[in-house]
């Protein structure tokens, strides 16, 4: 048996996201994975059992590991404000890539086919969003917000945050705005968030 290494598996779902990407989930085979690899279907094999197990790899690799990433630098030292603001930037910041938004469409084109839509909302955005979640539980216990659902807190945070970029960025109808252009919406979401929640 061949040893298994974690730099040709990387090789391969770089591959993979290059050709889901370009390509499209349904076009893309395991032989074109595998000619682009320069090796055999069964190296593929070697390191996944099908397409959908690849592109569930792509899908929680890459783009998505900056997003998750966002939701790890929620400080629960730091002061209510500035902790939302740099999480809903970096979260922004992350999201509103050409990589992050192929894989949430091609997630989206599939989930009518296949469980990979249902796969990836659970082990991507629902984890993030409940580690949000946790973090108003904590922002409540402390007497920061107000005595609220958390998760239904974190989900309007999530609607303020995504309102003015994310449908028209997803659809190409604009391109990444600017830092500044992150900042000020940022802001504002985080305002109208405390205006609801912020304890009295």
């Amino acid at each position: 048996m061949r040893v298994k290494s974690e730099e040709k598996r990387q090789a391969i779902l770089e591959i993979a996201k290059d050709s889901f990407t370009k390509q499209g989930f349904e076009q893309t085979s395991m032989s074109h994975i595998a000619k682009m690899l320069g090796g055999s279907k069964a190296t593929l094999y070697n390191y996944f059992s099908s397409k959908e197990e690849i592109f569930t790899a792509v899908m929680e690799s890459s783009a998505t590991e900056q997003i998750a990433l966002s939701f790890l630098s929620l400080d629960h030292n730091r002061e209510l404000k500035p902790a939302l603001l740099e999480f809903g930037y970096n979260f922004l910041n992350s999201v509103l890539t050409q990589d992050a938004m192929s894989i949430y469409r091609m997630a989206i084109h599939e989930a009518d086919r296949s469980a990979i839509g249902r796969h990836f909302y659970e082990n991507g955005p629902k984890r993030g969003w409940a580690r949000l979640s946790r973090y108003i539980t904590c922002q409540i216990e402390c007497g920061s917000l107000k005595e609220c659902d958390p998760w239904i807190a974190a989900m309007h945070f999530k609607a303020l945050l995504s309102a003015q970029y994310f449908e028209p960025f997803s659809l190409g109808a604009i391109e990444k705005p600017t830092s500044s252009e992150l900042k000020a919406t940022t802001q504002r979401a985080v305002e109208a968030f405390l205006c609801l929640y912020a304890a009295d």
